[in-house]
Parts: structure tokens; sequence; C-alpha cells
């Protein structure tokens, strides 16, 4: 019999990673309950995802293909429902951008901004790092990468905390006046373009002239919040978590400084913050793993499963920086493989390399059976990091 897993109840569980990994052992296809409802065929092996994430007979375009099941506001202009030409077009034109000195020479203005939200905090005491640290870190590197003017920032930052309220209005109320500010963001880049990927991406042409329209540029504003911004807030926190839950790692780590790339995709492989992919439609009947999915039925990817995968890794639920890091499926596979990667790559490193030279104290200030885990049918996070530190 084939089980029916409540993706958000799973979420919220202190070792997901660890149940998900072991019911992967015994069944390849499981069903999956989004919050909504919704139910999903789900694959959890490593190398059926890695396979059919590249599928095209999965299309991405539920607004087209399953338009009942769509789960992003309908729309043209959204990267994670489009399939080719329509996401090959936009995905050329994002990732020159993203290859741009904008981009490639951020390092320094990475740890500046960590250097500073670390300085806010006191030599010694303790605090919630997810809060302090983890959650305004990356979203101060959307306000640079969107060139938001500093004299914004403080209410960007502030809508952007709504978005995420527990009350409906203030949360429409929040994502009205950000897409609105982001329309007018664009159209100052228009008028005067600055060094940041915004302008980049108003300023970008194929090679047939095409450009991003104003509600592509918009949308791309959107994307990069919600694919950028808890996304690398929620590892940051699962790393110093992991590392301060693993103490040879962490020594490991200290003693040697150039192992925080390896620590960064331990971390992303063992507790990535991609707890499952959005939904695809099947085009045909598809054989997966014995189970025959009909065509219009849905079909999900479980990356928290695949990453624990005996098949693929020895002793996959060890926290180890020294094993090969290659080959996880934390930034997804295929088509709609993260564009981000590389800048969210960096932000974990500068983020540890940077806690963990300020602070050569660092405990957990609660026992870890008091943490919490917020529950979510996409993404796997920590509500708070309560951390103790000395200088």
């Amino acid at each position: 019999m084939i089980p029916v897993l409540d993706l958000v109840q799973i979420s919220s569980l202190p070792d997901a990673e660890r149940e998900l990994g072991q019911l992967a052992r015994r069944h390849p296809v499981i069903r999956t309950r989004q919050a909504d409802g919704t139910e999903a065929w789900t694959v959890l092996g490593a190398e059926t995802s890695r396979r059919l994430l590249g599928d095209t007979r999965l299309s991405s375009d539920l607004h087209r293909h399953a338009p009942q099941a769509a789960q992003i506001p309908d729309s043209p202009i959204v990267l994670f429902e489009q399939d080719n030409p329509d996401h090959a077009r936009y995905r050329r034109l994002v990732s020159a951008a993203f290859a741009s000195r904008a981009v490639r020479s951020l390092e320094p203005r990475l740890t500046e901004i960590a250097r500073g939200l670390l300085d806010g905090l006191p030599a010694e005491g303790e605090a919630d790092f997810a809060a302090a640290f983890a959650n305004p870190f990356p979203l101060e590197v959307i306000c640079e990468l969107l060139g938001v003017p500093r004299e914004d920032r403080e209410v960007f930052h502030t809508r952007v905390k709504n978005m995420d309220s527990p009350s409906a209005p203030v949360r429409h109320a929040a994502t009205d006046a950000f897409a609105a500010y982001c329309t007018n963001l664009v159209e100052a880049k228009r008028r005067q373009p600055t060094e940041d990927l915004l302008s980049e991406l108003v300023g970008a042409r194929l090679d047939d002239g095409q450009a991003l329209t104003r509600e592509e540029l918009v949308g791309f504003c959107s994307v990069l919040l919600f694919a950028g911004h808890v996304t690398t807030a929620y590892v940051i926190a699962s790393a110093l978590l992991e590392l301060l839950n693993h103490p040879d790692q962490l020594a490991a780590l200290r003693a040697d400084p150039d192992l925080v790339t390896s620590a960064g995709e331990e971390a992303l492989r063992y507790r990535g913050s991609l707890l499952s992919t959005t939904n695809r439609v099947a085009l045909d009947d598809i054989e997966i793993e014995g189970v025959v999915v009909r065509k219009g039925e849905l079909v999900r990817f479980l990356p928290s499963a695949a990453n624990r995968d005996p098949a693929v890794r020895a002793d996959p639920h060890a926290f180890d920086l020294l094993r090969p890091t290659t080959g996880h499926l934390a930034f997804g596979h295929g088509p709609h493989f993260c564009l981000g990667h590389q800048l969210a790559r960096q932000e974990i490193r500068v983020a540890l390399t940077e806690t963990l030279a300020r602070f050569p104290v660092l405990e957990l200030a609660v026992p870890p059976a008091r943490l919490t885990w917020r529950p979510s049918d996409f993404l796997r996070g920590l509500g708070e990091l309560p951390l103790r530190f000395a200088r």
C-alpha cells in the first residue's frame, strides 16, 4: 500500500530528513498532501528524481495544464511555472545578469553586511540568531541586488516581514505594496541604471533583441525574494545548528577555515531548506518505479529525502564535512535548477566564516528539543535559533 504523507506535519518534525530517508528505502514513490489538501505523486529517490526533473513529459505550467492545482497567482512572469521556450528565454536573460560584474564582485559587500549585523550584537550574551542574523543577512543582499536605495530599506524590510504575517489582510496589503514598490523601482532603473542586478536585467537583450517586459522584471523581483531570502536564511541557521550539534565537526572547521565550502555543501545536503519542489503535471501516462501516473495527475519531488538516499552516499544520516559534497539536490536539478545557487553558496560561506570568527564561544542557549521547525509544505526551517555567544 502506497502511504500518504502530510508535508506540513513532516516539516515540523525535529529530524524530518531522517524520517523521509527511511521512508524512501521502503517506498520510492508515495502520495503527499499539501497545505491546501491537494495530493500529488511524490518521488523520494535521488536517481529517479534527477532523471525525472528533466523529463519533458512533466510540465511546470500548471496554469495551462492543471489550473485547478496552480499554486502561484496566474501570471506570465513566474519563472517557477514556465516551460520552454518561455522558460529558456527568461532563464537566458537572467543567467546573463547573474554572471555580470554586479554579482561577481559582490563578495566584499557580503562580508561587510555580515559584519555589520554581527556588530549589532553585544560582545557576549544570548540572541535569536535566526532573527538577528540569518534572516536579515540575505534580505539585505537582495536589497543590494535590486539596488534598493538606502533610505528605502527599512520600509522594504518591514513590507517583506509583513508578507509573512499570520494576518491575511496584512499579508495581502504587504504583497501589493511590495509589487507597487518594485514597479516603481524598475522604472527608476530604466531612467537611471545603477550598479546592480536589476539594472543589468533592465538592459539585458538576447541576440534577437528581446528584452524582459516591465511585468517580467517586477516578477523577477518577487522570484528573487521568494527563492533567495528565507531559503538561504534557513540554511544559514540550520548550518550553525548542525555545527553546534556536532562539536567534532565544528572543531575541524575552526581548525581549518578552508573547510567552510564543504561545511556549506554538507549543510545543504544534510538539512537544506527545500523540503519539496513545486508541483509538475503529467502530460502523458508515465510509469515511475512501478507506479503509473496518469495524464493530468500531479508529481512532486522531495530533495530532503533524495539527499539522504543511501544508494547515493554511505551513511547519509551522518553530518560529515569531509565527505564528497557533489551531487545533492538542494538547488533542484534540470531546467529549473536554481539560478542563484552560486550567490546562495557565497552567502552561506560568508555567514559561517564571519560568525565563527567573531565568536570563539558559540553554543545553543536552549536544549535541542526546545527548537521548533516552521510548518510548511515547501520549505524547511527553524522558527528561531537561540544562541549563547562570547568574543
